[in-house]
């Protein structure tokens, strides 16, 4: 895992509804299986855009990019390579 994976899997395990019953994993079902919800989202996204330093733009505020850990790495790693 990266630093920014890491960083991500940090910022998510931060907020997802405890007690989760299920161990979290980069494949989580974070939606889904309501591990987070909506102010959860908001949270998380405001966390990752302060951290990376970058705007996700509401465009990519989907529940496909937001679905699992492994999404939202591909998503931010998309901005973070805009930025190079």
């Amino acid at each position: 895992m990266s630093i920014v994976d890491e960083e991500i899997y940090l910022l998510v395990k931060e907020i997802v509804n405890p007690p989760v019953s299920k161990p979290l994993t980069l494949e989580s079902l974070l939606l889904e299986e309501k591990m987070m919800d909506s102010f959860g989202l908001i949270q998380l996204v405001a966390g990752i855009e302060e951290k990376f330093s970058i705007s996700i733009d509401t465009k990519d505020l989907t529940s496909q990019n937001f679905a699992s850990i492994n999404t939202i790495m591909m998503m931010v790693e998309g901005y973070i390579n805009e930025l190079d």
